[in-house]
């Protein structure tokens, strides 16, 4: 957890609040597509955290891969704006709730070698489209952008 929320929790506890946060597809020539598996309840998922102090979207983003995937994000594609509160709010095992407004990117432009950074993510790996089945749903959403985004040539908002 980092400080901002860290400071936010000390003073409203497990209470749900809203927060800024991002989420990526990243896709390798192969199509495949990095997922994550998250070491506080096992799920597998995609690369996404929340907004720290005096951050820009694009930092956020590119530090969150950094830290969970060992990637740089050389350039991004905003594909999606996720605000609906039935796949937004999510309660963490600790009891903490979050509802996110999520924005929501795709890369195909990256370089380094993935790992795990062993604090939040466990595994980090290249593997078939398919697996977005396996996420959790406020995450799948992600894919429906991406879908939209390539039919359409615009940013989906949901």
């Amino acid at each position: 957890m980092k400080n901002y929320i860290k400071a936010l929790r000390q003073k409203i506890g497990h209470q749900k609040f809203i927060h800024p946060a991002v989420r990526i597809i990243i896709e390798n020539e192969l199509g495949q597509i990095l997922f994550i598996k998250r070491i506080d309840n096992g799920n597998l998922g995609i690369p996404a955290g929340g907004f720290e102090e005096y951050e820009t979207i694009e930092e956020c983003i590119i530090r969150e891969v950094k830290e969970e995937t060992g990637l740089e994000i050389l350039s991004l594609e905003l594909i999606g704006l996720s605000s609906n509160p039935k796949n937004e709010t999510v309660e963490y095992p600790n009891g903490d709730m979050i509802q996110y407004f999520t924005c929501e990117f795709y890369s195909n432009n990256f370089q380094g070698k993935i790992k795990a950074d062993n604090v939040e993510v466990q595994k980090v790996e290249f593997l078939e489209f398919s697996n977005f089945e396996k996420i959790p749903k406020n995450e799948q959403s992600t894919f429906e952008s991406l879908k939209f985004f390539r039919k359409n040539g615009r940013v989906m908002v949901k």
